[in-house]
Order: C-alpha cells, then sequence, then structure tokens
C-alpha cells in the first residue's frame, strides 16, 4: 500500500532538492551501506504542512512525512491506511466508525493513539480547504474508545472518504500535543521518512524512519 511513497518526489524539474537518506538491508556477508536518492520539485514549498495548503510542491515531499487514515489503491479506490479497516458505516450514513491500527508509532517515538487521529482531524475540519468542505456536514470527531475514531455526520456525506484519503490539504495524523490551536508547532508524522533538515531553497533532508512498518496488501 502506498504506491506514491516508491520514488521520491515527482520527477518535476526544480532547483531545491528533495533528498532521502536511508540505510541498507544487508546480507550477512556485506556491512551497512548509505543510500543517498536526490530529486527535484519546483521552488521553495512555503511550508511542509500539508494540511494547509493544496500545492504539490508541498505532497512532494511531505507525503514521505504525513500519512492519513485512507489512501487510494492503483485503481483510485479507497483503502485504509492508518486505519486498521475500513469503517463501520450506521444504517442511515450520519456515524463512521474508524478502527484506527494499533503499534504505529510517530517520529518521536510516541505510540499513535485514537485521541491523536481525532485531534488531527478536528484540526483538518478548521484549517484544510477540503476539511472545510467537509466541515458543514460535520456534528462532531470523537475518540469513542482507545482504538477507535467516531466522525458523526449531519446529514449523509460521500465524499467524506475520498477527502479523507486525498493527499493535499491532507487530513494527516500528527501528535495530538504537537497541535496548539489551529498551528502544528513541529513536523513529526508517522511516514517512512522523518525530516531532519530544511535548508530554504536549497534542500530538504529525509532521513528512513527505522521503526516505519507498512501494510502487506498490494497498492
Amino acid at each position: 500500500m502506498g504506491s506514491t511513497r516508491e520514488a521520491l518526489g515527482r520527477g518535476a524539474l526544480g532547483a531545491l532538492a528533495i533528498a532521502a537518506v536511508f540505510c541498507s538491508q544487508p546480507s550477512p556477508a556485506q556491512s551497512d551501506k548509505t543510500v543517498i536518492v536526490t530529486d527535484a520539485i519546483i521552488g521553495e514549498p512555503p511550508t511542509l504542512d500539508p494540511m494547509i495548503t493544496t500545492a504539490d510542491v508541498v505532497a512532494a515531499p511531505s507525503e514521505h512525512i504525513f500519512e492519513t487514515l485512507f489512501t487510494f489503491d492503483s485503481r483510485w479506490k479507497v483503502r485504509p491506511l492508518l486505519a486498521e479497516s475500513m469503517p463501520k458505516i450506521s444504517a442511515g450514513g450520519l456515524a463512521y466508525a474508524i478502527p484506527v491500527r494499533r503499534g504505529v508509532v510517530f517520529h518521536d517515538g510516541s505510540k499513535m493513539t485514537a485521541e491523536d487521529v481525532a485531534a488531527s482531524l478536528r484540526r483538518w475540519e478548521a484549517v484544510a480547504t477540503f476539511g472545510k468542505d467537509a466541515a458543514p456536514h460535520i456534528e462532531r470527531i470523537d475518540a469513542t474508545d482507545d482504538h477507535t475514531v467516531t466522525i458523526r455526520l449531519r446529514e449523509p456525506y460521500t465524499p467524506l472518504l475520498s477527502l479523507l484519503a486525498i493527499q493535499v490539504s491532507a487530513a494527516v495524523v500528527v501528535p495530538k500535543g504537537y497541535i496548539k490551536g489551529d498551528q502544528l508547532t513541529k513536523l513529526v508524522g508517522t511516514g517512512p521518512y522523518s525530516l531532519a533538515e530544511h535548508k530554504a531553497d536549497q534542500y530538504i533532508k529525509l532521513v528512513r524512519f527505522k521503526g516505519y512498518v507498512s501494510r502487506k496488501e498490494p497498492a
């Protein structure tokens, strides 16, 4: 799952480099090797917070740092990513009970909880373009137990899951403690790479996150 992570960047011409650094998995006869993959994007991203912009220049690096509850597979069908499975939807379509994956770790070493997910989705409602589109239809978002987030709607809203899967204006999940009002105070996600360094107009350095566990389903 997560075919967008197979290649860094989007192959665009530009002056700003995205460098990903990771260690290969050597055979017993080999020593550890450090591999650096460099790609270029158009211009300097105005932010690396993918929730507050629809710009592709932001999504290119940030989609390797952050993840959403859902994603799209190779046929553009919505599939779970940080969600354990697809939600249980009430008969009237007004409640989405979303099971949250267990054992997912943020880049700072803390475990992802349903409270983190609920806080992230409430921020998405407030600051993201697609979140603001969805907000009038949403009554409330709660962590209903340690591993479930429930979204309650005012009326059925068919686009909801697709909006939660989009990678621009993205409903990314971050630690609750880094959300201050509408602001994100630290760029910490659950993705396969963590942010190591950002020099404006020069490069963005991402480092492989050793605690990352990908899903097993085909993309």
